[in-house]
């Protein structure tokens, strides 16, 4: 049996989405997660003969797209829900590398997923790309936090993961794929603006929109990594399109930074 249900609905002319739950234990969380999305416009719990979720889509999204993003999230969220207790601190780190590990592959697996909505990725700009992953990673424990455009060092980086005590654990910018350069300087934003002397986990999460060779592309960002003037060493690919780096801290050389490059193809 699914884990939830999702029917059309209208009334007056007004498209919606009814969701009904397997299991009413998340509905709480499962509220929130849809209020965040940006397909959506009004999320309610509606209490009938059994409670379940009214959804409006907002107004540049048809019903069929915003529930493409519903199944998206909640494929996730109850695939992978929760990760908790493996988010934990170690005596070394702010944040263990087996949780270090998980982002990362929570981020390519969501990643993957909206690769096959063109639908859905093609209405989406650097700050869509990353919205749509902010409500998936918010909901992945319930001691660490996830926020968007939030304040570090010199800036405001794009994806902020927070325990509960306020202290970084992973940082994360979000490009529109431009060129090697435009990598380099997204690099450089990423180490130079936003990664503390304590900060040690980090990603450049890169979206192809315009490109076909997208293997080329790949090839290309590669070599741009390695020849960043911060580069240290390659640890492996974790994907055929996540690589994970060492670099230095660009303020102090003994100062090591974990850095996963992921490259999504929404072209």
């Amino acid at each position: 049996m699914p884990e939830y249900v999702i029917e059309h609905r209208e009334i007056f002319d007004k498209s919606y989405l009814k969701v009904e739950l397997k299991d009413n234990s998340n509905l709480d969380r499962v509220h929130k997660l849809l209020n965040d999305l940006q397909s959506t416009h009004n999320v309610n719990i509606t209490k009938s003969k059994r409670t379940d979720i009214t959804v409006y889509p907002s107004k540049f999204y048809t019903p069929k797209e915003t529930e493409q993003e519903i199944r998206l999230q909640l494929d996730s969220f109850f695939k992978t829900h929760p990760l908790d207790p493996t988010f934990e601190k170690n005596k070394i780190s702010n944040i263990s590398e087996k949780a270090y590990r998980e982002i990362i592959q929570e981020i390519n697996i969501f990643g993957h997923n909206l690769e096959k909505y063109k639908s859905l990725h093609s209405k989406f700009d650097e700050e869509g790309f990353r919205d749509f992953f902010l409500p998936h990673l918010n909901s992945i424990s319930k001691n660490y936090s996830a926020t968007g455009e939030t304040f570090n060092k010199i800036g405001k980086t794009d994806i902020l993961i927070q325990d509960g005590n306020g202290v970084n654990v992973f940082i994360a910018e979000c490009k529109i794929w431009h060129g090697v350069q435009e990598l380099s300087n997204a690099i450089d934003q990423l180490l130079i603006r936003y990664v503390n002397w304590r900060d040690e986990r980090t990603a450049l999460i890169i979206f192809n929109k315009n490109n076909q060779n997208f293997t080329q592309l790949i090839n290309s960002a590669k070599n741009g990594v390695q020849s960043h003037a911060c580069f240290h060493d390659t640890i492996g690919q974790t994907f055929p399109s996540s690589i994970s780096y060492i670099f230095r801290n660009p303020e102090d050389n003994e100062k090591k930074i974990f850095f996963e490059l992921i490259i999504f193809n929404c072209a």
